[in-house]
């Protein structure tokens, strides 16, 4: 009797183990989110190249709330689209892209390259851009891990200087985090 006493207990607590384990994927918090960075172009020059170090959790209230019980950030959109332009109905992009790296400059991957297009047209209308699986994954694990840090390289070259313009990128994502964690 008492044999089967202990068995039950540990049957019991067994049980009771697996069945708390398997329920923390339950409290998982998922939320959409989005953050934008701008960049502002005035040169004489028909190129450009800017880098800026981006703090995540300081633009988003969520990333900042949960921290490192963050499990994933997927990032599902990047749109990029001009917010001010001063210049040709002529003038265009010739090629570009937008990258991530590390904080301090490591690893820069491209997220999206610069299709052809006429500055003008891109004035406030959003255009969503094909990523790169390699720069989306490298944005997504260092939005996801503290400090939320990383820095966004862009670059592009232009049919003709001057430019003055500021380009926007919009990024659409879900966060999913465990407040057990």
């Amino acid at each position: 009797m008492k044999n089967m006493k202990n068995n039950l207990i540990i049957l019991t607590l067994t049980m009771a183990w697996l069945a708390f384990s398997g329920c923390s994927d339950l409290l998982d918090v998922e939320e959409d989110f989005s953050f934008s960075q701008t960049f502002a172009v005035n040169t004489e020059m028909s190129s450009f190249e800017d880098t800026q170090v981006f703090n995540l959790s300081e633009a988003v209230d969520i990333i900042d709330e949960y921290g490192s019980k963050i499990k994933e950030i997927r990032i599902h959109r990047v749109e990029y689209y001009l917010i001010a332009f001063e210049g040709t109905d002529e003038q265009r992009f010739e090629g570009g892209s937008l990258s991530v790296s590390d904080p301090n400059g490591a690893n820069e991957t491209i997220i999206i390259t610069f299709e052809e297009h006429l500055l003008h047209e891109l004035l406030n209308t959003p255009t969503e851009a094909t990523p790169n699986n390699d720069g989306i994954q490298l944005l997504q694990n260092l939005a996801k891990d503290p400090p939320h840090t990383f820095s966004l390289h862009a670059d592009a070259t232009f049919n003709h200087g001057p430019l003055n313009f500021s380009i926007k990128f919009d990024f659409f994502g879900t966060m999913i985090a465990n407040p057990l964690n």
